[in-house]
């Protein structure tokens, strides 16, 4: 053994190792399954990744160990609006759009940039050590993989649970798409409320209204004011003129109006605003020649739309508001309304903007064409799962968080307006009539249109449609596979709580839907792991740490340089690349892999916002150190019998020891919470065993049952800190933990 631990020489052995090998008990009647949270192919792993992987590598080690079949499900996702946007910015650098290049084309660029990022995640996720078949390996835009998700889309639709409706949905006016709620993030910031004077009918009063956004005042459709408020009962019925329009639309009451917000009276504007859209619903507003009337049909309600696509007023909105960007709207709108003396005042207010997660842009409540998903049946059936104990959340709280959002469940949008991605298997013919089907020519087939014109859908399906497939589909799903047979449903799942709905929950809506079986039985929720000051790491903000940086040593400081530097950018890749202990920068030591995935460990509590400390890494890394220097003092006395056989009472009392703290990591692994376990697994080693037993055994001269209780220790961390346990072992024993 070499008097220094170099961690990084020794995990780059067992790196190629273990990406090379599989580790399975195929013999096994018992099996371990989970799948991977597939990373999006837009660049590389993040902490939060490394965080999840290390723990997942922990339960596959530690299930395997036991005996059973141990199988961690490998690959990525293709992150449709993400990867697109990064292959897009990267096309403006060299002023190429995609509508240069058209479809194909375009998404050749796509294919390129995922297979350089794929490259940089796998090298990633195997330099973790993580145990997987790579021969399994497997991305959300396979061919086996797309075969599952169009199968899925034509099933639920020939079932009535797909269908194509004119709603209004999350629209980003920078990418043209519409986005799911999780892609939208909420901006907290100072703005204003202007009070806005609206002229009742056929009188000289007006009715005040109190809006954040007036210029969508040319969607209105009514005003509502609350039945309880005594100021509005005589309005009640009343029709206002729109100003600007001319449009007659009704006062109504309704108990949803807030009598403190405002003046108490809220503009309906179903068309851009999400709880108007229920409102108008309610009473199925529609125009009829200028006139806004209620109706008990459904089908008669028909909001008004009146931004298009990059949200730029319409032709529904009057000149001079016309043909402009909304924000120019508004500012024209406060402009003639002053001039007309209808605006009453304007007041600071504190408001919540909804923003594009990926563009930035202010999001824009719109109504289109999108294909949904109807969800409330197979909500139901995956919250008796959650019900009957048969999917368990750890920690146990989660599951409020869970029923929360499904007890409140709508109809799930899935198409989005985008290029990359599952195309949906949707066809129209010139008439507007929309056939649905695997392919085009079953569609000819079965409706006998071999002569008409088809047109398959521009739209692709939202990521989260494909990625709800995954924990069946990647196994090999609507085929019988036998990993699917063997490993479907999963054992557990580890992710964070941030998309406990819009991945977790719809997992298993679909699981229960195609398979009628439940995807996984556990869910581990872990917490977001944040920055030295707390803050969520994010590209944007410049602040993500590659857990690269920390196994090869990067320093704190030369992380904030590295964020703003791309000199020491360069620097770091060329570091990484020497991988030779005698040409890292001088003063700078590196970390290792074991060192972080134990600080993970320690870090994994039950609180949902995690601080990274450098610190814990340190620690970590000195009690590898502490590890090595240990296993070297022992491996100065002669090999002998590996077999502990108790002769003092400083060995029954170490044997003592190690038995109780083996009971308490087992049940901390049972009860997911490896913060307490790789706590026993440090006060054991370092304090019993070195600073107790091995000092006592030196004392008395009676070092028999060093050997064998170090490697007993040994194989009981392995699953904490692999690369040096098995190093140890395979020198010190000349044979691996895990063949």
């Amino acid at each position: 053994m070499d008097k220094q631990y170099f961690p990084t020489d020794i995990e780059e052995k067992w790196v190629k190792i273990w990406s090379e090998r599989k580790v399975a008990n195929t013999e096994s009647s018992e099996s371990f399954s989970q799948v991977i949270p597939p990373p999006n192919v837009t660049g590389t792993l993040h902490m939060g990744h490394s965080f999840q992987y290390a723990i997942m590598d922990f339960y596959t080690r530690y299930n395997h160990m036991a005996g059973k079949d141990a199988y961690w499900q490998v690959g990525s996702d293709h992150a449709g609006i993400a990867t697109q946007m990064l292959v897009e910015n990267n096309l403006a650098k060299k002023e190429i759009t995609r509508k240069d290049l058209g479809r194909e084309k375009f998404l050749e660029e796509v294919w390129d940039w995922k297979n350089y990022s794929e490259e940089k995640i796998t090298s990633q996720i195997k330099r973790l050590g993580s145990t997987v078949d790579w021969d399994k390996y497997r991305f959300t835009l396979d061919d086996g993989f797309n075969e599952a998700v169009i199968k899925a889309f034509v099933e639920l639709h020939r079932k009535g649970k797909i269908y194509r409706g004119y709603r209004l949905v999350n629209w980003d006016p920078s990418l043209k798409t519409a986005v799911s709620d999780l892609e939208v993030v909420r901006q907290e910031k100072d703005g204003l409320l202007w009070h806005i004077k609206y002229p009742i009918e056929g009188t000289d009063d007006f009715i005040t209204v109190a809006t954040t956004r007036p210029e969508t005042m040319f969607g209105d459709m009514a005003i509502a004011v609350n039945p309880d408020d005594e100021r509005y009962k005589e309005l009640i019925g009343k029709n206002i003129v729109l100003p600007f329009v001319g449009r007659k639309i009704p006062i109504l009451a309704d108990d949803y109006v807030d009598m403190e917000f405002g003046t108490g009276c809220l503009k309906i504007t179903p068309g851009h605003d999400f709880n108007d859209y229920e409102i108008g619903k309610k009473y199925s507003l529609h125009e009829v020649n200028g006139q806004v009337e209620t109706s008990e049909t459904d089908s008669d309600f028909e909001p008004i739309n009146i931004f298009n696509d990059d949200a730029w007023s319409n032709d529904n909105v009057p000149a001079p508001f016309n043909n402009l960007d909304r924000f120019k709207v508004r500012k024209l709108v406060i402009e003639k309304l002053s001039e007309l003396s209808l605006l009453e005042k304007e007041e600071k207010y504190h408001i919540s903007v909804p923003r594009g997660e990926r563009s930035n842009v202010v999001i824009e409540p719109k109504l289109s064409h999108q294909w949904y998903v109807k969800t409330s049946e197979m909500a139901a059936r995956a919250n008796e799962a959650v019900n009957n104990g048969d999917i368990k959340f750890h920690p146990q709280n989660w599951d409020k968080t869970y029923f929360n959002w499904m007890d409140n469940i709508q109809d799930w949008c899935i198409s989005r307006q985008i290029w990359w991605g599952h195309r949906i298997p949707a066809w129209y013919d010139s008439e507007g009539n929309v056939y649905v089907g695997h392919n085009e020519e079953e569609i000819r087939t079965q409706y006998d249109l071999d002569s008409r014109e088809l047109k398959q859908d521009d739209d692709v399906l939202d990521t989260w449609f494909s990625s709800s497939l995954w924990p069946f589909a990647s196994m090999g799903w609507p085929h019988e596979t036998d990993d699917f047979k063997k490993h479907f449903p999963t054992s557990l799942l580890v992710t964070g709580f941030d998309i406990i709905f819009f991945w977790v929950a719809r997992m298993m809506m679909m699981s229960l839907e195609f398979t009628d079986q439940i995807p996984f039985k556990d869910v581990y929720v872990t917490g977001l792991i944040r920055d030295e000051n707390g803050q969520k790491m994010s590209k944007s903000k410049g602040n993500v740490i590659d857990p690269l940086d920390l196994i090869y040593g990067i320093s704190q400081d030369a992380l904030v340089e590295k964020r703003t530097s791309n000199l020491m950018q360069e620097k770091i890749a060329q570091k990484i690349e020497r991988k030779t202990r005698n040409q890292f920068p001088k003063g700078i030591e590196s970390y290792g892999t074991d060192a972080l995935r134990m600080t993970f460990y320690s870090l994994a509590t039950h609180t949902k916002d995690i601080s990274f400390e450098f610190g814990r890494l340190k620690g970590y890394r000195n009690f590898c150190t502490k590890i090595w220097n240990a296993a070297r003092f022992i491996n100065g006395y002669p090999a002998g019998n590996e077999i502990f056989n108790p002769k003092t009472d400083a060995d029954q009392l170490i044997m003592d020891e190690f038995q109780k703290t083996k009971n308490k990591i087992q049940k901390n692994i049972e009860d997911y919470r490896l913060d307490f376990a790789i706590n026993e697994v440090y006060e054991f080693f370092w304090s019993k065993f070195c600073d107790v037993y091995i000092e006592e055994c030196k004392k008395s001269g009676k070092t028999d049952n060093l050997r064998p209780m170090l490697k007993e220790i040994l194989v009981m961390m392995h699953p904490f800190a692999p690369f040096i346990t098995e190093e140890i072992h395979s020198l010190l024993f000349k044979s691996q933990i895990i063949e």
